[in-house]
């Protein structure tokens, strides 16, 4: 589902956007899930979470062009990119690295957001 990026919008909702719907409810729902089951084993939270995130970043490119249509390649690398630091940004599996701070995150988003369009070469 198109959304319109508003310059006001903040750098997480700029990213979002780009994101099918579909894989952000996925992502947030099997998040929730799995880390309220496995609250007390931390290391196989972590491996279904990596699990997820994998599955998803290879699904996005496959919805957006058998489900949504899409058959713009910039448009397809955009989506899956922006979903992987949308994850990145929101912690995902990526908080369980060592060197992971939701700072990163923070920060990621407006340098993300601020090069995409020199990289695709238009306001996306």
């Amino acid at each position: 589902m198109a959304r319109a990026v508003k310059s006001s919008d903040n750098y997480l909702s700029r990213v979002l956007k780009h994101i099918p719907s579909e894989i952000v409810m996925a992502y947030l729902t099997i998040d929730g899930v799995l880390t309220s089951a496995y609250q007390n084993d931390p290391a196989m939270l972590e491996k279904l979470l990596w699990a997820t995130c994998i599955i998803l970043v290879v699904v996005t490119p496959l919805w957006l062009w058998r489900v949504e249509r899409v058959h713009k390649g910039k448009q397809v690398l955009l989506s899956t990119i922006s979903t992987i630091f949308w994850m990145f940004a929101i912690g995902g599996p990526f908080r369980f690295l060592p060197w992971y701070n939701p700072a990163l995150g923070s920060l990621a988003l407006p340098f993300y957001t601020l090069l995409v369009p020199i990289i695709i070469g238009d306001k996306t």
